[in-house]
């Protein structure tokens, strides 16, 4: 049986075997699912601070503004409610750093830069990251608020050029300490 399996081989053309490395793709987290079909989450209502244009809402953003200042400079605010904790304050405020072209945190430093912020009455979270995006010459500066409210995560972000963002942070904060939640119909 041997002499006939070596027979084989010694007619075979020797083949070269060859290994490769790749590169694993980098593992990130995916955006947290909104809050589920059907669900009768509450109507949140706000106070538009002046300047701010009111943009109508999509299928996961509940509030959609636009805001302009000097020299063509913008930003997006938007209130999104999504299911549960919705990826906590790590995954999240590492997912927005990297939306402005910065390098994760360890969640320990997370929670150190979390400023408390009144939204509808209740204590939330707020976050001030700025940083200049990949492929881009102008810092942006992201402030996104948290709220932990009857198990969805709200969130209200402002995204934009940093001088306009830092400018609007006070009519930011009012906007979310004018928020109130109806009942859902």
């Amino acid at each position: 049986m041997a002499t006939v399996a070596l027979g084989l081989l010694a007619g075979c053309e020797r083949q070269e075997i060859r290994s490769y490395r790749i590169a694993k793709d980098p593992v990130s987290t995916p955006p947290p699912a909104s809050t589920a079909p059907g669900a009768k989450a509450p109507r949140p209502t706000w106070t538009t601070p002046p300047g701010w244009t009111e943009l109508p809402p999509t299928s996961m953003r509940v509030g959609h503004f636009t805001v302009a200042g000097p020299s063509n400079q913008q930003a997006q605010v938007t209130v999104i409610p999504l299911a549960g904790e919705a990826g906590g304050d790590f995954d999240n405020v590492n997912r927005w750093r990297a939306q402005v072209g910065l390098p994760p945190l360890a969640e320990t430093e997370i929670r150190n830069l979390a400023e408390p912020v009144p939204i509808a009455g209740t204590p939330g979270r707020l976050f001030d990251i700025a940083g200049t995006p990949p492929g881009q010459d102008q810092t942006t500066r992201l402030l996104a608020a948290v709220l932990d409210r009857h198990g969805t995560a709200w969130f209200f972000k402002m995204m934009g050029n940093a001088p306009l963002v830092a400018a609007q942070k006070p009519a930011f904060i009012e906007f979310l300490r004018s928020v109130r939640f109806e009942p859902a119909e």
